[in-house]
């Protein structure tokens, strides 16, 4: 890689891979809206290497018109709506991001020098089931966001048709969590609570879902990158956690009882279990995750000021 670009890259996510590429020496343009973005997330990668930071938004042909005049190699395209209540909320928006800002995105390409073109999925577009998924498992998205991700991935599909040359790999994600996460899920809002010290208000503990810490998803984007032709890759561990168990492990880093309330009102009928078989990336790329649930949120503690001693 020599030229990337990074949509979304001041976000979650996106910072954290922005730093991986910079330590490959790699020249990096992030293009963020910073709606959800910060500017501070990328205040330790502009040491590590050549990055350059664009405001603008994905939707806009004119703001795109940064990407021809950079010639981006590699392309990871992260900028996306991702809060699922929010998504259901304004559907409109998220479809006019999530699809209409990828096509964008990719009009922008087409006379740069592309090499290879990673999209984001989500594991939303599988729906729960009691076993792993994996990625040849039917596609059943509910609700907008886990939709709007799969008529993404057709037009990643497109793009691959139109350029056979250019190796593209939807990489699906599944529940991403650790520093500088821009959305209210459930485990900032758990630690906000313990930050006040107020009770945590929980809706469903027992459904399992595949935590990925956000180091491991970044590099799980990095590794699907270097396949060739058209790949699908789940990005998950394999391994099913509850909120229960989140909690649990909580408690026993920081060696005290967590206040916790399981409130009816925030409890989902339609809930169910939604963990990956990563089989496949790990087979043909070599990548698994390094952190398991203790070391993860052990990191993120410190990282949050919750716990002052990492070992």
């Amino acid at each position: 890689m020599e030229r990337v670009l990074v949509t979304g890259g001041a976000g979650f996510i996106g910072s954290h891979l922005v730093e991986l590429l910079l330590d490959t020496g790699a020249t990096v343009l992030v293009v963020d809206d910073f709606r959800c973005g910060k500017h501070e997330h990328l205040a330790d990668a502009a040491d590590r290497g050549d990055l350059t930071v664009h405001q603008g938004d994905i939707r806009s042909s004119q703001d795109m018109q940064i990407i021809d005049e950079f010639g981006p190699d590699t392309v990871f395209h992260l900028a996306a709506l991702h809060f699922i209540p929010y998504c259901d909320a304004h559907p409109q928006e998220a479809f006019e991001v999530n699809v209409l800002g990828l096509d964008t995105v990719i009009r922008a390409l087409r006379r740069s020098p592309l090499a290879r073109f990673v999209f984001p999925s989500s594991g939303a577009i599988y729906g729960f089931a009691d076993t792993p998924r994996g990625e040849d498992s039917a596609p059943e998205p509910k609700g907008t966001y886990g939709l709007s991700k799969w008529m993404g991935e057709q037009l990643v599909a497109r793009l691959h048709a139109d350029r056979p040359d250019v190796s593209t790999a939807v990489a699906r994600l599944f529940n991403t969590y650790g520093p500088r996460e821009t959305n209210p899920h459930v485990i900032p809002e758990i630690l906000a609570a313990l930050r006040t010290g107020e009770v945590v208000h929980l809706g469903n503990m027992w459904p399992r879902r595949d935590l990925v810490f956000v180091t491991d998803t970044a590099r799980g984007l990095l590794a699907a990158a270097t396949a060739n032709g058209f790949n699908v890759f789940n990005v998950g561990t394999g391994v099913g956690t509850s909120i229960a168990d989140v909690v649990a492990a909580l408690e026993g880093i920081r060696g005290e009882p967590m206040r916790v309330v399981e409130d009816p009102a925030r409890i989902r009928a339609d809930d169910g279990h939604l963990v990956a078989d990563p089989a496949r990336l790990r087979l043909h790329t070599g990548w698994s995750a390094a952190y398991d649930l203790t070391d993860g949120l052990r990191e993120l503690l410190v990282a949050e000021g919750l716990v002052y001693d990492p070992v």
